[in-house]
């Protein structure tokens, strides 16, 4: 068991003298010696068994959904961006593609994904290739990089709770981070080959390296922390937090211990040395998103945490060296509330901007996307239940664990603690803006549950039972339930996959040679100056198909995951008629449309609707929901209001339900028709009446007339037209796929289709 130097065991009573604490006798000692050995033998052999259990959830369920006859099927969008990455480095190993003309039409897109998580998985394929790896090859490595990752991960928090907790406390982490459900599985999970899981196993890694360096001084091991952390920070964008949250930490310790004599303490010149190292590789990358921000982090920080230490070393030659210092502080926190007062106006802008990204939820600005929602806010109110779907029981537990930490950094100097501390309190106040944080706060959650428990398993032999059966009911049980239970597939499917083969057989090549999706794309070539060639064109389909398109159709999308144009894309699926969408599909050169069966609204047994279309209007700011869906409360057959969805006539008219539901063709509006009689109570608008109509022309006279009577014609179908429509002109079918069909109404409606646009200049 390895503890660091400073770091005082919990076990021990810091009143004793060092020799009481020796063992008496030599064969106590061999005693000792032999248990340490049987205990450290049993504990690689335990890590071993949950690293393969780790291995086991994130694999077996997934399997057959993930390697399918001919096709490896990568899970959710992101990940087939990262293997077209790596199917182009393979073939120009070391050099990877900083910018990509397919990833987005119109203008030269920046890689959108940070370059060390591509880098390492194309070597490991090179390697296995022998220079020259086969696609299938990469495919089958890349499906399985991130639950191999997974079982890093465990070893990880293992290694770094035993450095500052010891080995019961390693142990529970360490089963604790194999077992845990929620996004944390689902990221590090068979085929889901995004970057996510190397974020967290690199931090665990570098706060392991960066402790132990302090521990030891040793300078292989600062070299190692300072390499683990540029990797880190070449791995995500937004890593100049981690970065604050060390500084942080650092800066806390030196002040919190500040002793008016000069008393030994933990040098912090690993830190130092690990920040240069990063420093210099991350100046490298300038050019990446973000990277601004990391170099100032890393650069700011240093000359802060030396500045303080300096003012540290320097006051302590004044006769009242605590005044001089703590008044030095003082001073420069006044400075900088000054100097922030001056630039309120800027101040609070930034400010903003940074809380709307940190809490995209609460704020509206989330998109729709699954990984920003929040942990602690779902439909309009705030909920504990996001969190526990997460973490179950190990959520209360690691905020117990929290307590505790808190309390014992109050009371001891114990880097460890305090830096496990900083990331857990930091991270679970991210993770309740935004899903994403919780791959992050996992670390924290396995380190303080694992605290927490051996904290209170050690309070008596009664305690111990309860707390066993806690642990056994509220975290592992639940936990491995969820992973028995959570096998959402988020893959292409059969109808997709059609479609996407059928785009890259049998449409022409944007680029004129299919071997241009294996260019190099020189930066000084393929920059903002890039023009596009009269041969390329793009394909219009919502944002979260962008990387399908580019990686198996091998087309440009007009929008991708990024969210880059996703307006675009709104404002063309909005738009009211053909003379409305038409200039959309010019400006941005579409041949063809693909619309899918998530695009309209469908019923669904509760409240809410399945379905893409209110997602439309996040990015569509100029137009409003309320012009296409009405909400409404209504008696159901209980005979208690309830909230219900009508489809207003816009809702027909756009671009979205006329291609996938009525396939561009005319429609009558029959049998859809009918007028709302509303009244608004409190909040909310309430039914009074309806009455259907025969036909739509009807229908239209009878809402004309009572219009000021507050009456509104809709449908509650959203499968039936309440108004007629006239047949779209330049968007003609030419696929669809077979493998599911969608009946409703009259027909059925194929679950993918593509309509070429006859209009777009050849």
């Amino acid at each position: 068991m390895h503890k660091l130097s400073h770091y005082p065991d919990r076990h021990v009573c810091h009143n004793e003298r060092t020799t009481e604490l020796e063992p008496s006798a030599p064969p106590q000692q061999e005693r000792i010696g032999s248990l340490a050995a049987i205990l450290n033998r049993w504990q690689w052999i335990v890590v071993t068994a949950l690293g393969l259990l780790a291995l086991f959830i994130r694999v077996i369920p997934r399997f057959d959904l993930v390697f399918q006859p001919g096709f490896v099927n990568f899970q959710e969008t992101d990940a087939w961006y990262h293997v077209r990455v790596a199917e182009n480095l393979v073939r120009h190993f070391p050099w990877r593609i900083m910018v990509d003309p397919y990833v987005i039409f119109g203008q030269v897109q920046d890689t959108a994904t940070a370059p060390f998580y591509d880098w390492l998985l194309g070597l490991i394929a090179w390697l296995a290739g022998g220079g020259s790896p086969s696609e299938s090859l990469l495919h089958v490595i890349a499906a399985w990089y991130p639950a191999v990752l997974a079982v890093c991960e465990v070893v990880a928090v293992f290694i770094l709770a035993r450095l500052v907790f010891g080995w019961r406390v390693a142990l529970l982490a360490a089963a604790v981070i194999a077992t845990l459900p929620g996004h944390f599985l689902r990221v590090s999970s068979l085929g889901f080959t995004d970057h996510h899981i190397m974020e967290s196993l690199l931090v665990t890694l570098f706060f392991f390296l960066l402790l132990r360096a302090i521990q030891t001084q040793a300078l292989g091991t600062s070299i190692a922390a300072g390499l683990t952390l540029a990797a880190y920070l070449l791995t995500f964008h937004g890593s100049a937090m981690m970065v604050g949250v060390v500084v942080a930490w650092a800066i806390y310790d030196r002040v919190r211990w500040f002793s008016p004599e000069e008393r030994p303490a933990p040098s912090l010149r690993p830190l130092y040395l690990a920040f240069l190292i990063a420093l210099s590789i991350c100046l490298v990358f300038y050019r990446l998103l973000w990277m601004n921000y990391t170099i100032a982090a890393l650069g700011l920080g240093s000359l802060a945490i030396g500045g303080l230490e300096l003012w540290a070393k320097l006051c302590r030659r004044f006769r009242r060296p605590g005044y001089v210092f703590f008044g030095g502080l003082a001073a420069a926190g006044l400075t900088i509330l000054a100097v922030a007062a001056l630039l309120a106006h800027s101040i609070r802008h930034s400010a903003k901007i940074i809380v709307t990204h940190l809490m995209p939820s609460l704020f509206g600005t989330s998109g729709g996307v699954y990984e920003l929602q929040s942990t602690v806010y779902e439909q309009g109110h705030f909920t504990l239940v996001p969190a526990l779907r997460q973490f179950y029981g190990a959520y209360f537990f690691a905020l117990i664990g929290l307590v505790l930490l808190a309390e014992y950094i109050l009371k001891r100097r114990d880097l460890g603690r305090a830096l496990i501390f900083f990331w857990g309190v930091t991270t679970l106040i991210l993770s309740m803006g935004q899903l994403r944080m919780t791959y992050y706060y996992a670390i924290a959650i396995a380190l303080a549950t694992g605290y927490a428990a051996d904290s209170l398993l050690a309070s008596g032999r009664k305690t111990a039972w309860v707390i066993s059966l806690c642990l056994a009911l509220l975290v592992f049980a639940p936990n491995l339930y969820a992973v028995i239970n959570g096998n959402l597939f988020t893959g292409i499917s059969e109808d997709w996959k059609e479609t996407l083969n059928w785009l890259r057989a049998s449409t022409r090549e944007p680029f004129g040679d299919p071997a241009f999706f294996y260019a190099r794309y020189p930066r000084r070539e393929y920059g903002p100056d890039y023009r596009y060639p009269p041969s390329a064109y793009s394909v219009m389909a919502w944002w979260d198909y962008g990387y399908w398109i580019v990686d198996v159709a091998r087309r440009i999308p007009v929008t991708n995951p990024t969210q880059a144009n996703a307006s675009v894309a709104a404002d063309f699926f909005l738009a009211q008629s053909e003379q409305e969408a038409v200039p959309v599909l010019q400006r941005w050169c579409t041949r063809y449309v693909v619309v899918d069966e998530r695009l309209p609204l469908w019923p669904s047994e509760q409240e809410v609707m399945i379905g893409d279309f209110p997602a439309f209007f996040e990015y569509a700011r100029a137009r409003r929901r309320s012009d296409y869906l009405q909400m409404a409360y209504e008696s159901n057959a209980e005979g208690k209001s309830a909230p219900k969805m009508f489809f207003l006539p816009a809702y027909y008219r756009s671009m979205a339900i006329r291609l996938f539901i009525f396939g561009g063709q005319a429609v009558d509006g029959r049998d859809g028709a009918m007028i709302l009689f509303l009244q608004q109570r409190g909040s909310h608008q309430e039914v009074v009446g309806t009455k259907r109509f025969e036909s739509a022309q009807e229908a239209v006279r009878a809402e004309a007339a009572c219009r000021d009577k507050g009456c509104v014609l809709v449908s509650d179908n959203p499968m039936v037209s309440c108004v007629p429509l006239e047949p779209l002109q330049q968007l003609r079918p030419v696929f669809a796929s077979t493998s599911s069909v969608l009946g409703f109404g009259r027909r059925g409606r194929k679950a993918v289709q593509v309509y070429e646009f006859t209009g777009a200049v050849r």
